[in-house]
């Protein structure tokens, strides 16, 4: 498995100055976010992903993952209007198009509707539907990171049907819903194509609220052999919270 750290979350500011960062830490790569306010400077200037790899180059870490984090509540895969829905499914195809540009095979794509809500669903499968050529066409997956539990997440992938949409899995998030990180892991064998690592609401990993030699077993149980993102909360000193969940993430992952 390969080790890596969240940008915005973990390492907050600018691009260039987190991925240093993740650099000089020791991470293997780095998962920038594209939030609403920074989303326009990378998805409508293609020429900026080559001043990331450069930084990345310095760096010496890679990009595996693009955390598309500009949705709104009026702004999802979800949206009952036409015209709205199709501008998102156009904004998440650039954001699928620059993680391919940056070497990345992940793009993360968080925000899904209550399964209750069956128009709002329907919605939402077909747009993931809509998209899964385009991320098949430039080897990117689209990893969904919802609220769903196992059975919630399997269900909503079979309708997509596309081996290019799989399970954005998060330790924390679903510990923080009551879940069963360990046992949920093992439920989502074949799904998970990336993992944000963290205690409950971004707590530090040994903080004890995410059971990691289970998670690790269940790793290995499972076979998932890809990235571990580090998505803990960065607090008032981030390169030294960082540092001390980094010292944890290897102890217990190697």
């Amino acid at each position: 498995m390969h080790l890596g750290v969240c940008h915005a979350v973990t390492l907050p500011g600018e691009w260039e100055q987190a991925i240093a960062d993740a650099g000089a830490l020791g991470f293997e790569g780095i998962e920038l976010f594209v939030r609403a306010n920074t989303a326009a400077d990378l998805l409508d200037h293609p020429e900026r992903v080559t001043s990331l790899r450069d930084a990345g180059e310095r760096a010496g870490v890679k990009f595996p993952s693009l955390g598309l984090i500009y949705f709104t509540p009026d702004f999802r895969l979800y949206v009952l209007d036409p015209a709205v829905r199709e501008a998102v499914i156009d904004r998440v195809r650039q954001g699928i198009q620059r993680c391919a540009e940056l070497g990345g095979t992940v793009v993360l794509v968080p925000g899904a509707p209550p399964l209750d809500d069956r128009p709002a669903v329907d919605a939402y499968v077909d747009s993931l539907k809509r998209l899964a050529p385009d991320a098949a066409r430039l080897g990117v997956k689209i990893g969904i990171e919802t609220s769903y539990n196992a059975a919630e997440t399997k269900e909503i992938l079979g309708r997509v049907g596309s081996p290019w949409v799989g399970d954005y899995f998060d330790t924390g998030n679903a510990a923080g819903k009551g879940m069963d990180p360990v046992g949920e892991i093992r439920e989502r064998q074949g799904q998970i194509v990336h993992i944000h690592v963290k205690g409950t609401r971004g707590s530090d990993l040994a903080s004890g609220t995410v059971d990691l030699a289970g998670v690790k077993r269940a790793l290995a149980e499972t076979g998932y052999d890809g990235w571990l993102m580090l998505e803990t909360s960065a607090g008032d000193s981030p390169l030294d919270a960082a540092r001390r969940n980094l010292a944890t993430f290897r102890e217990t992952f190697g």
